[in-house]
């Protein structure tokens, strides 16, 4: 009977992020967790690397090979390297044989139209699942928190990664209002790298970029002296460079996604019923993704909206593992599922 068991694939939850993919099984357990990059053989279209891999060739490839991010703003933009993508995920996922490919359930924005819906479900049946069903971001991140979706009570979380910000209100394992801006993490890098250029004429990667914003920028004033050596390459003389720059100078460059992030929020208020708003006053606000992480970002958005706000705990990883424990619920019929109609 055990042998029999290799012939079924386990079930994946996918969490299809702008700048990271998790899979995790149905106890939440994450399986693969790795940047959404893929690098390609531009004479031959050849897939070469994926997630990590590629992710270290980004500015070092040679003139032949490119390494992109096949989703932006949360959509896929590349529907073909998308697919090469998660089909390397999804079999790090289920290695070994199996007879029956793994059902799936996939995270998806709000804002997605029914055709851009679609193209996610096929990319992943494309990519080797045998049935598909799509979950809102923030009910996935509700459920990685471990509160009960299914209480007529109101929960407003706010998810901000490397392409949108998503705030919503969940309440009987539905969404009761939803706002989503097409502004990120990915933003923030292209701002400073934009300073650093202009006023100091040197010309830096991506990751340096995403270094600086995860290790020096904050909205503490406190901690506004807060320096980093970088290096680039000087505009001028077109030479190496090094430079030491601080975190008060890059102020601007996270003060917009400062200024989106309470948009949104004050969208999603503004729409709540009234029952809600007070139990959001008693509950506070619950800040996850990758971006959630930027030092004083919680206490500003509270400061401005008078609302307590916390990060979640683990609120990189939180939708990933949310997605996972959300596979439970694929045998029944349940409102929070949005995805296909599909024989389960």
């Amino acid at each position: 009977m055990p042998s029999l068991l290799r012939f079924f694939a386990r079930d994946i939850g996918i969490d299809l992020g702008t700048g990271n993919t998790i899979i995790s099984d149905a106890n939440g357990n994450i399986l693969v967790n790795e940047p959404s990059v893929v690098a390609i053989d531009l004479t031959t279209y050849e897939v070469l690397a994926v997630g990590i891999e590629a992710k270290n060739m980004l500015g070092k490839t040679p003139e032949n090979i490119m390494a992109v991010r096949p989703l932006e703003n949360g959509i896929i933009a590349d529907f073909e390297l998308t697919q090469a993508m998660l089909t390397f995920f999804v079999k790090k996922a289920n290695s070994g044989f199996s007879v029956f490919q793994p059902r799936a359930m996939i995270t998806v924005p709000s804002f997605l139209t029914d055709v851009e819906k679609r193209a996610v479900e096929d990319v992943v049946i494309y990519a080797g699942c045998r049935n598909v069903l799509l979950v809102e971001e923030n009910i996935a991140a509700a459920i990685g928190m471990g509160l009960d979706i299914n209480e007529p009570k109101g929960h407003l979380i706010s998810n901000i990664g490397a392409g949108t910000i998503q705030s919503s209100i969940i309440s009987l394992a539905g969404v009761v209002s939803s706002k989503s801006i097409k502004y990120g993490g990915d933003n923030v890098d292209r701002d400073i790298r934009s300073y650093i250029k202009k006023k100091h004429n040197l010309l830096v990667g991506n990751s340096t970029c995403e270094y600086i914003k995860n290790v020096i920028c904050t909205l503490k004033n406190e901690n506004l002296k807060r320096t980093t050596i970088i290096s680039g390459k000087d505009l001028v003389t077109g030479m190496p460079k090094t430079l030491e720059i601080k975190a008060e100078s890059l102020l601007d460059c996270v003060i917009p996604l400062v200024n989106e992030t309470l948009s949104s929020i004050r969208d999603v208020l503004e729409k709540t019923p009234p029952e809600i708003s007070g139990e959001i006053i008693i509950d506070g606000i619950v800040l996850c993704g990758g971006v959630s992480n930027l030092d004083g970002l919680a206490e500003a958005v509270e400061e401005n909206v008078k609302i307590h706000t916390s990060v979640a705990e683990n609120p990189i990883n939180i939708t990933g593992i949310g997605v996972g424990k959300a596979l439970k619920v694929l045998s029944k019929k349940t409102r929070i599922l949005i995805g296909n109609k599909d024989e389960r």
